[in-house]
């Protein structure tokens, strides 16, 4: 069945630790991975290109980058996205109390682990102090129980692995919930190229993308990217929807493309859900709609690319624990082969 060799993958990948800024372990891992299914895989900056026998009929994308902190010195652990905005790209922010409070919600009392950047060995375990981030030099700082000092610029990951009950998958699924999915649409016939992505987490995979595009000359305006879709009440969940989007914040996304998906779950049954219309009904203004991969591609480049998303609902997001349901992973796989196996959409 689809849905256990999904899960087992999620499971087996999110073993694979890649906090984002140090996901090259992971990359490799899963270069290995599907290099089993005789697929050509090439590695990129930023990405890692999977293609089957038409890698330029269907292009579609999931990034591999997981929060987690950072090793600063002296005990001292940072959250990995800003630190990685501040030092690899010059981005500064200062995180606001609400932002700290809700970073703290994610960690405390986490059982975490550093590890080898490069080759992923584990390096040092313990647990998050339950006391809450400190503020360092406009960084969000941890304090680790039980771990010796580590050098600077180590990652440190959850130690929770994802689990399953039947019902629902929980874990820090996002994203490797999708990479499962197309692991799986990989064995049942899929022979575009999916893209997986570094740095999503810290708004920065959508370069890789564009880059990769236009070192390839390709033109296209039928990408399909792939996520999880947060949401505090799990009414989504619990309808097993598939979350569509028009538009975010930058952009208005593929609309010929988005209406033909919309159309296809009309056809088939699946059970879907516009996130910026859910968003707008509830009083969210455009501005407030949120920033995507996509739309920063479209917003950029100019309308030269552009796409559709087609996401996962998820509850508890960006925690060890984040959580969707066997029935969402099932309508939204069974889309996903619908559409770009058995009765592939184009423009």
């Amino acid at each position: 069945m689809p849905y256990d060799t999904v899960v087992a993958k999620t499971i087996e990948y999110l073993a694979v630790p890649s906090v984002v800024g140090h996901e090259k372990h992971f990359i490799q891992f899963l270069k290995n991975d599907f290099e089993k299914l005789g697929l050509t895989v090439t590695e990129h900056e930023g990405v890692l290109e999977v293609s089957g026998q038409e890698p330029h009929s269907t292009i579609i994308s999931a990034h591999v980058d997981r929060h987690g902190l950072i090793s600063m010195g002296e005990s001292n652990y940072g959250y990995a996205a800003e630190y990685i905005k501040e030092n690899k790209y010059d981005v500064n922010g200062t995180p606001t109390q609400k932002m700290m409070n809700a970073i703290g919600d994610r960690f405390n009392g986490e059982d975490v682990f550093a590890y080898d950047p490069e080759t992923g060995e584990k390096l040092g375990e313990g647990q998050i102090s339950r006391s809450g981030p400190n503020m360092i030099d406009d960084n969000c700082i941890f304090k680790v129980e039980g771990m010796e000092t580590m050098p600077v610029n180590i990652p440190i990951g959850y130690a929770r692995t994802a689990f399953s009950d039947g019902k629902y998958l929980k874990g820090q699924i996002d994203n490797v919930v999708s990479l499962g999915v197309i692991y799986v649409l990989f064995q049942n016939g899929f022979q575009g190229t999916a893209l997986f992505t570094c740095e999503e987490e810290i708004g920065k995979s959508w370069v890789h993308i564009t880059d990769w595009l236009e070192n390839n000359k390709i033109e296209s305006t039928e990408l399909i990217i792939l996520d999880t879709s947060p949401f505090r009440e799990s009414s989504a969940v619990e309808e097993s929807s598939v979350i569509l989007r028009n538009r975010d914040k930058n952009a208005i996304f593929n609309k010929d493309i988005t209406e033909k998906i919309k159309q296809r779950c009309e056809d088939k049954n699946i059970p879907f859900q516009f996130k910026d219309e859910y968003l707008i009904e509830r009083g969210t203004s455009v501005k407030g709609l949120g920033s995507t991969e996509l739309g920063r591609i479209i917003q950029k480049s100019e309308g030269r690319w552009s796409g559709a998303t087609i996401q996962i609902p998820t509850t508890e997001y960006h925690t060890s624990y984040e959580t969707t349901s066997r029935k969402c992973i099932e309508t939204y796989y069974a889309l996903l082969q619908n559409i770009l196996v058995n009765e592939r959409i184009t423009a």
